[in-house]
């Protein structure tokens, strides 16, 4: 498929960046100034920054102009009229593709959004991160002030999903111990913080053109090639709580879901107890295959009893019954007998 037509003006030396910072934005024109404004604090002059606006009718195009030019940061500006049939997953894979000639042997690729910003050292713990994985999937903290003007609602269904949430990771670490994914804080891959090198971007095929869920996707793709994904706790980035986002399926899809919804949807990558275990033997079954490197045969099997479990999005009243189930599991598989062959 051919790249959407756009028009692209660079700023500063053309490189080689040791860092790219990629940012996809369409009617960001009151965030993209601070979000490029903690992008460039974080780089400290190691690389350049990739603002691909897209489908924009107000002034992010011309704020950003005005900011590379003002700040001497080395860049790209990209200006796609219209955003691409493939949404914000083809935005994405054409600011990575057009920083690549910039890039010095062996630099990392990192991706943010710009109604986030990033913390002062997400460069530096991306960085350190990439030591021992291939892909960072790093941590979303919602804007306190911003989170703090939502009605308490917000928090009170968030703290069950987030219950939930643990207990997963909780009976995950039991059964399917990730030497590169010791101890991960988190289930997400969000494009907000991701970070990773041009080898695994070119061996997954890049962001898929999809109009949500891009970013979770580059992850499974990681993961199933056997790429180390890393759910890091130190590299952070601030994200606002707005309720009417620029993809689908993103944050404030899910916050304005809580508000309206009577029994809203929780995060994708949950599923009822018994899948939450057989995924995760499956997953440590199929990693033990690979790293002996069995049959092809024996991996097809794995991945088509993966592929049969299918996923059904499950909404908060099916957490709500699912957890005591979870902690059950996760009870049994504490016990001395099970961790030895869990």
């Amino acid at each position: 498929m051919s790249p959407p037509l756009h028009h692209r003006q660079g700023f500063g030396p053309p490189g080689p960046w040791p860092v790219a910072v990629t940012i996809p934005a369409r009617n960001e024109a009151e965030r993209i100034l601070p979000c490029l404004d903690a992008a460039r604090h974080a780089l400290r002059g190691r690389g350049g920054i990739v603002v691909a606006v897209n489908g924009s009718q107000d002034g992010t195009l011309a704020g950003a102009r005005a900011w590379f030019d003002r700040t001497g940061t080395p860049g790209l500006l990209l200006d796609l009229p219209d955003t691409p049939a493939g949404g914000v997953g083809a935005v994405r894979h054409l600011a990575v593709r057009a920083c690549a000639a910039r890039l010095a042997p062996g630099a990392a690729v990192m991706t943010t959004d710009a109604d986030s910003t990033v913390f002062p050292d997400w460069i530096d713990a991306n960085l350190d991160e990439l030591r021992r994985a291939d892909l960072v999937c790093g941590t979303v903290i919602a804007d306190p002030g911003e989170f703090a003007r939502l009605p308490p609602a917000i928090a009170r269904l968030g703290a069950v999903e987030g219950e939930y949430v643990a207990l997963t990771l909780a009976v995950r670490r039991l059964i399917d111990p990730v030497p590169h994914d010791p101890d991960p804080g988190h289930m997400n891959a969000a494009g907000a913080s991701l970070a990773f090198r041009m080898p695994l971007y070119r061996d997954v095929g890049g962001f898929p053109a999809q109009a949500g869920s891009e970013d979770r996707a580059l992850a499974a793709a990681a993961e199933a090639r056997g790429w180390r994904v890393r759910h890091s706790a130190t590299a952070r980035v601030s994200t606002s709580c707005r309720l009417e986002g620029r993809a689908p399926g993103g944050m404030a899809e899910a916050l304005a879901g809580r508000i309206t919804g009577a029994d809203p949807l929780v995060d994708e990558a949950l599923e009822p107890a018994a899948e939450t275990v057989l995924r995760a033997r499956l997953h440590r079954a199929r990693r033990e295959m690979l790293a002996r490197g069995g049959p092809a045969g024996a991996l097809a099997r794995i991945d088509a009893r993966l592929a049969a479990i299918g996923r059904v999005r499950m909404r908060l009243s099916d957490v709500a019954r699912e957890t005591p189930l979870l902690a059950r599991e996760l009870s049994r598989l504490s016990g001395p007998e099970e961790r030895e062959t869990a």
